[in-house]
């Protein structure tokens, strides 16, 4: 009998289909990626800046105010403060900045610091985007002092003799903006370079009043007396006094203008101010006007360019490091000025209408005489305050003035109100 044989049935063979399978795996990365874009999508359209910060630009001081104008293509932050006169500062420079983007995409942001617990800083970074998508940038600020409740400018933290020594040829005009640190203030110019000036390294330069910053006068500034009202409608002289200060006659002059309440000029000769700090002070704080008479009287009509700057700049340290102030005018000796002097010096210079010619009389009464005989509203009368006779004559001719309806003025107000121009 034949054994019967079993066969075990075979299993049936699955085929594969790679191109369907290949298929639904791309649908899946594709669907995975559709998703991690949403994702990202909604992410950026819940985070999105339209104003991005500029990490450079630290905020240290105020608080935050930002605006977009699609209409004027233009974002712009600034600081407020809570004080009336800083945020009135701060919104007189963004209202210039608003007014100039000369129509194209710009941005504007800052970067703000307390320093000494005294200034306030803000430096505004402009950057304006042309329609060809170039870009420019360039610098605005605002500097407050907080003691005197002001913006400050250039020239009220820099003296007179900065652009001529450390500009490299550039203007004050030419500064835009400035930034103050604790050790030195930065200048940005208008060609886009910018300039540190560090205080300990030049402080005959600085101009500030303040015992933290470098300077010639490291004192905390002074109080000045409140000057009397003038009537622009009325005549008004302007007595002025040279070759001072002298510790035996200046004192007793400044008692009497002090008495009828009158403001007059100084032209100090720099060695005399230097010897005499407090009287420099005193007039100073009186609201007389501060004036430059060379360091020694010398007739710098015969000097070169480097001896006439150093006359006048000694002079001015002198009086500088004495109230914190430098001369506006200079009255040259004799009145002589040679092209040299016109073309170094650039400040205006004072000379005068009425020669009293005290120096040679030594005569109350002539020179009390000179000056009825020649005054007249808007007149300029050079006398000496370190002649005894000079101050005698005051003694009558300063009430006889006001009892003939003159107002005794200094230099500056014959030019504010247009009777020297």
């Amino acid at each position: 009998m034949r054994e019967k044989k079993y066969r075990l049935p075979q299993q049936s063979k699955r085929k594969i289909n790679y191109t369907h399978l290949g298929m639904l795996c791309g649908i899946a990365v594709a669907a995975l990626v559709l998703v991690i874009a949403a994702v990202v999508i909604v992410v950026r359209v819940i985070t999105y800046d339209p104003f991005p910060e500029d990490a450079s630009l630290t905020k240290e001081a105020g608080s935050v105010q930002s605006e977009i104008s699609e209409e004027d293509a233009l974002k712009i932050r600034y600081p407020s403060f809570e004080d009336e006169d800083l945020d009135q500062a701060v919104q007189d420079v963004v209202k210039q900045l608003r007014e100039n983007t000369d129509g194209e995409d710009t941005v504007i942001d800052y970067r703000s610091k307390t320093i000494f617990d005294t200034y306030t800083s803000v430096l505004f970074k402009i950057t304006k985007t042309a329609e060809d998508g170039s870009t420019k940038i360039s610098y605005a600020s605002m500097l407050y002092d907080g003691n005197a409740q002001k913006a400050l400018s250039v020239d009220d933290v820099f003296r007179n003799q900065v652009e001529r020594d450390l500009l490299d040829g550039r203007k004050l005009e030419d500064v835009t903006a400035m930034e103050l640190n604790e050790k030195d203030v930065t200048l940005y110019f208008s060609d886009g370079k910018s300039l540190p000036i560090v205080f300990s390294e030049h402080k005959e330069y600085i101009a500030l009043n303040d015992p933290d910053i470098p300077s010639l006068y490291q004192n905390e500034p002074l109080s000045i007396a409140e000057s009397p009202q003038i009537d622009p409608d009325k005549p008004m002289v302007a007595i002025t006094f040279d070759d001072g200060p002298n510790p035996a006659t200046t004192p007793e002059l400044l008692d009497l203008l002090k008495k009828y309440d009158v403001r007059c000029t100084f032209f100090m000769v720099g060695k005399n101010a230097e010897a005499n700090p407090d009287i420099v002070k005193r007039i100073y704080q009186e609201g007389h006007e501060l004036g430059n008479h060379s360091w020694d009287h010398a007739d710098l009509s015969q000097l070169n360019e480097a001896q006439i700057i150093e006359e006048l700049q000694s002079t001015d340290d002198a009086i500088f490091k004495a109230c914190g102030h430098d001369p506006l005018y200079i009255r040259p000796p004799f009145g002589a000025m040679s092209d040299v002097y016109q073309n170094t010096v650039d400040r205006d210079s004072i000379l005068w209408t009425i020669d009293t010619r005290d120096w040679e009389s030594h005569d109350a009464s002539k020179i009390k005489k000179i000056i009825d005989t020649y005054v007249s509203d808007g007149s300029i009368i050079l006398l000496h305050d370190i002649h005894e006779d000079s101050v005698k004559a005051m003694k009558s001719v300063i009430p006889e003035l006001l009892e003939k309806g003159y107002q005794l003025v200094t230099v500056s107000d014959l030019y504010k109100y247009g009777r020297i121009s």
